[in-house]
């Protein structure tokens, strides 16, 4: 299995994968082409045998040091195999390199595979927003805080 960053022509693996995995609540072409192409967001894939399996999109406030996990998304005959896991990872590591420190996510309330590789990964819940994927479908606002990094000091005896 290969994970690395999306390009252009992933574009047609990623709408493939929007339609598979989603419903009313799938990405239109125009915004998996901006995760590509923008500075401030980003894809990965996951691929095994030359074949687009997963992804992962993302994107980064700068400025808030927020990273923010639009969409996990692995085909079906290859969940449960830990693709979402190395995608998340993935995702994670790109977004400390960009800056971010704190990481957020959605997950509709009654995806228990989801909650519980978000969980895992260390996150937690910090909210409910009902009817966020449609009506009477709510969705768990889940978010991980990366350990600053701390400085050593060294005090000299006077």
């Amino acid at each position: 299995m290969n994970v690395r960053k999306a390009g252009l022509s992933d574009l047609p693996s990623l709408i493939g994968l929007e339609e598979e995995c989603f419903s009313n609540e799938r990405f239109s072409v125009s915004t998996l082409k901006a995760f590509i192409m923008r500075a401030d967001a980003f894809a990965v894939v996951a691929e095994e045998s030359g074949q687009v399996v997963g992804a992962a999109l993302c994107l980064c406030s700068r400025a808030r040091v927020e990273g923010r996990i639009a969409s996990v998304a692995v085909v079906g005959g290859m969940r449960r195999r830990g693709v979402a896991t190395m995608l998340l990872r993935e995702a994670e590591e790109e977004l400390q390199r960009i800056g971010a420190r704190i990481f957020e996510l959605e997950v509709e309330v009654n995806n228990r595979p989801a909650i519980s590789l978000y969980l895992n990964r260390g996150y937690s819940l910090s909210a409910i927003t009902k009817d966020y994927y449609g009506p009477g479908r709510h969705a768990f606002i889940m978010e991980k805080a990366m350990p600053s990094k701390k400085r050593r000091v060294r005090v000299r005896p006077a």
